[in-house]
């Protein structure tokens, strides 16, 4: 009996470990909790420019948060639709924050996020994560910028800011260290 239950324990803890790694992506180490955030630092995948990424490469994140990316940045801007993982890559090559949501997140929500964007958008880009991502986002709220990610349950002000201030244009770890007033909406 004693075997039994120490089998279920096992299973039920693999399976625990088994959701956070596929919504938090992997390899990387816990940097902790900012409000409604956890945050985590993800090894460095390199930042090769390429049109495509190599059969059976995967980032190590969900979002990505480095990585072969396409030669090309997708325009600085605010984003209804989800805009491919490849080509954000290389905007946190210049030092971007990417806010990204699931479909799940309360229009409520996705609201607080633009209005957010809107007060500081220089080195931002805010999009729905695709459906097509190796792990969806459901109810979560993500932010990335080079080798960072933070997993959110909400909008939380305080802690997208820190995370903003924190990484964004050359305060942040980004190999490109573009200034914010390069980075700005439309451009």
């Amino acid at each position: 009996m004693l075997f039994i239950a120490l089998g279920v324990a096992i299973a039920v803890a693999a399976g625990a470990v088994g959701i956070a790694l596929a919504v938090g992506g992997g390899s990387g180490s816990d940097d902790g909790v900012a409000g409604a955030c956890n945050r985590q630092t993800l090894e460095d995948q390199g930042a090769r420019h390429m049109e495509e990424l190599q059969e059976g490469f995967q980032y190590n994140s969900t979002p990505a948060t480095s990585g072969p990316h396409f030669p090309t940045p997708a325009i600085w801007n605010l984003y209804d639709q989800p805009v491919p993982e490849i080509r954000l890559v290389h905007n946190l090559e210049h030092g971007a924050v990417v806010v990204q949501y699931g479909g799940d997140v309360p229009p409520r929500t996705v609201q607080q996020i633009v209005d957010w964007y809107a007060a500081d958008p220089n080195g931002m880009v805010v999009a729905p994560l695709g459906e097509d991502a190796p792990a969806r986002l459901d109810d979560k709220v993500t932010l990335t910028s080079w080798t960072h990610l933070a997993t959110c349950a909400t909008f939380d002000e305080d802690a997208f800011s820190d995370f903003r201030d924190d990484y964004r244009g050359p305060e942040g770890d980004a190999p490109e260290k573009f200034p914010l007033a390069d980075l700005t909406p439309g451009t």
